[in-house]
């Protein structure tokens, strides 16, 4: 259940929004060059939250996201014939081979963006903040699938290597962008950001070999017991965290300190005193960068340690990393201290390729087509979530709304909306499972934000400024 709904710990912006012309400084992180089209010279972002959330290692039956809250959810039990196909409100499996999940968290706090003319030359220049939590693992070999059908595992079983990384860090940023190659057919636009990291929480979990083997043990009245143990085991896990143990409090302080850049090119048809364009594109290579952490290196490696029925973690309570990780160490090589391997460790950004096609098919009204690949640069960068999105907007100075269709991993279709009106913004890129019941809910989105423009101006405004060049 955890793994679908609590904070699991790659980025999603809200593409859809992120195509409006009004969208502004929120729109910086996906598109450094949008604040440039921004029609009006001043906006501020007061606050705005994406969260987004996806899995196929399990899913509650017969549920929507706004159901949830008033619902009991069971968990799937085979032996009393509660079942996900059988049974609403329950919390079942998929049982594939291999599962994905990703799940990121984006605030965007205090953050404003401003248009100018210096020497006759227009920029555009924003500063954000952000608190990000991000979270994926790609394609990891499910064991687990054998326990929750029942079934008996095969006697010996090597896993595939598995890589899991999370991270909740805060995100200080200057954006810019201004227009190139002034005598160009077309407008050229350059832009990026500049990013300071501080780190808050991390989490990495590197398995590079394990082999996991059954094996039945006969006490004395000849009753057997299944064994199952961790044999020829490589394992590295790190972590960092603000949050006190003892206390049980959450006590922010910086974890670890890095930075990151973002970079965008946008080629546009458009008149220089018009708010709309004819045709867009856009290249930008986002979150290239890394994130230094002081916290704590463990490394197991060993021939076999038993895992179940083991007296070192059966009712025990563990409630502290630390704890958890003394005590595999003490099994593993006989002393809790021996795993350890240092304080610092990198986890990298979630490092992508965006490409937008924006296209104007009628007044105020635009077709758009982003795509986003993850290209990880480091060994333990965050990965995001692979998208194909299409949408279908309309954006007015009051008032934009759209509609989209999107390929989560290049094979889930999921539809969303958004509605803009004066400084409040709601949207979501998978809309269905928030508002309708679903026979196997395992992933939500949601999109708010609340805008501020001080000083509001439009194509008319633009024109009476401009100087009379009258005989």
């Amino acid at each position: 259940m955890a793994l679908l709904f609590s904070a699991h710990f790659s980025g999603q912006e809200s593409y859809l929004f992120s195509n409006d012309l009004y969208s502004g400084i929120n729109a910086a992180g996906i598109s450094p060059t949008h604040i440039f089209l921004n029609p009006n010279p001043w906006e501020v972002n007061l606050i705005a939250e994406d969260i987004f959330v996806q899995n196929d290692y399990g899913y509650v039956s017969s549920q929507s996201i706004l159901g949830l809250p008033g619902s009991t959810i069971k968990t799937a039990s085979i032996p009393n014939n509660i079942t996900g196909a059988n049974t609403p409100n329950v919390f079942d499996y998929y049982n594939k081979d291999f599962t994905t999940y990703h799940f990121s968290s984006d605030l965007y706090g205090p953050s404003f963006s401003i248009r100018t003319t210096i020497k006759e030359k227009k920029y555009a220049f924003g500063l954000f903040s952000r608190l990000r939590t991000q979270s994926s693992t790609i394609n990891a070999d499910n064991y687990l699938r054998f326990d929750n059908q029942q079934i008996l595992e095969p006697e010996s079983y090597v896993m595939q290597p598995l890589k899991m990384s999370f991270m909740n860090w805060a995100e200080f940023g200057f954006n810019f962008a201004t227009k190139i190659f002034p005598y160009a057919d077309q407008q050229w636009i350059i832009g990026g950001n500049i990013k300071y990291e501080n780190g808050l929480d991390a989490i990495v979990i590197s398995e590079k070999s394990l082999e996991l083997r059954r094996t039945t043990e006969t006490d004395s009245s000849g009753v057997g017991r299944k064994i199952i143990s961790a044999h020829d085991f490589d394992i590295d896990a790190s972590y960092a965290t603000n949050y006190n143990f003892s206390t049980k409090r959450y006590e922010p302080q910086r974890a670890g300190t890095g930075f990151g850049i973002d970079f965008g090119l946008t080629m546009i048809d458009q008149d220089e005193n018009s708010d709309e364009y004819d045709t867009k594109f856009s290249l930008n290579i986002l979150d290239v960068g890394y994130v230094h952490f002081t916290g704590e290196n463990h490394n197991f490696t060993g021939t076999a340690i038993q895992l179940t029925d083991n007296p070192a973690f059966e009712n025990k309570k563990f409630d502290d990393p630390q704890k958890i990780l003394q005590t595999l160490s003490n099994e593993v090589y006989g002393d809790p201290q021996q795993s350890f391997r240092g304080s610092g460790f990198k986890i990298g950004l979630p490092t992508s390729v965006h490409m937008n096609f924006s296209k104007n098919v009628g007044t105020n009204k635009f077709i758009h087509a982003n795509w986003i690949q993850r290209v990880p640069v480091f060994e333990n960068s965050l990965r995001r979530s692979n998208i194909f999105h299409i949408s279908y907007t309309v954006q007015k100075p009051v008032i934009g709304y759209g509609v989209s269709s999107s390929l989560y991993e290049y094979r889930d279709v999921q539809f969303g909306a958004y509605f803009r009106v004066g400084p409040l913004i709601l949207g979501s890129e998978n809309l269905l499972p928030m508002l309708f019941s679903q026979r196997k809910l395992h992933s939500a989105d949601f999109y708010f934000a609340l805008k501020l423009y001080p000083f509001w101006d439009n194509e008319m405004k633009r024109h009476r400024r401009q100087k009379c060049h009258c005989d």
